[in-house]
């Protein structure tokens, strides 16, 4: 399990001399679709319906987000499926790191990743010269991240496979949704 320990100074200090201006993408990815459950959730994996999906989705982010396919971090729930859908985005967009958190599981909470994530998006922003975090996870998880990220109330639904744009403000603490793209393979 992965635990972040801040005190408020570390915090601020983070925090000192962001500018408006210092923003980080962020993308939250719902797992492509899953076979049905049978006897543990955590282990269902990917369709292959799911796979493609997956490969959609990674390539809109590709052309419309991330030209370059250059990630800073990759942030994955612990579940087979997730797993599985980073390893399908892998082969569109390569993460130079890549973390598996126990902490966004669909009920993870998620006032502790938002901060987790905003700690992650000010060391990214200065080690990775701003390079996108994709987070992938689970509804509901996605949807309260999302909200929690843009200080909204939407509980945005999320197809499986699909992908939502942050435009995270480092200095504010809080993003504006950009785009979700919601497209399934042909």
């Amino acid at each position: 399990m992965l635990s972040l320990v801040c005190t408020p100074h570390h915090i601020s200090n983070v925090m000192s001399g962001q500018s408006s201006k210092d923003d980080i993408f962020i993308f939250i990815m719902r797992h492509g679709e899953a076979e049905s459950l049978q006897s543990d959730d955590k282990s269902r994996n990917l369709t292959s319906n799911g796979k493609g999906e997956v490969h959609v989705s990674s390539n809109w982010l590709q052309d419309t987000y991330c030209p370059d396919s250059e990630l800073s971090l990759a942030l994955v729930s612990p579940y087979m499926r997730t797993r599985q859908t980073y390893k399908e985005v892998s082969q569109t967009l390569h993460a130079a790191q890549f973390e598996v958190c126990d902490d966004i599981v669909p009920e993870g909470n998620v006032r502790l990743a938002h901060d987790y994530i905003d700690v992650l998006a000010h060391q990214m922003a200065k080690t990775r010269k701003g390079k996108p975090l994709l987070i992938v996870s689970h509804m509901p998880f996605v949807s309260f991240l999302l909200d929690a990220l843009c200080d909204s109330h939407q509980m945005t639904l999320f197809a499986t496979g699909s992908v939502a744009v942050v435009k995270y403000n480092l200095s504010k603490g809080k993003g504006a949704l950009m785009g979700h793209f919601q497209g399934q393979p042909r």
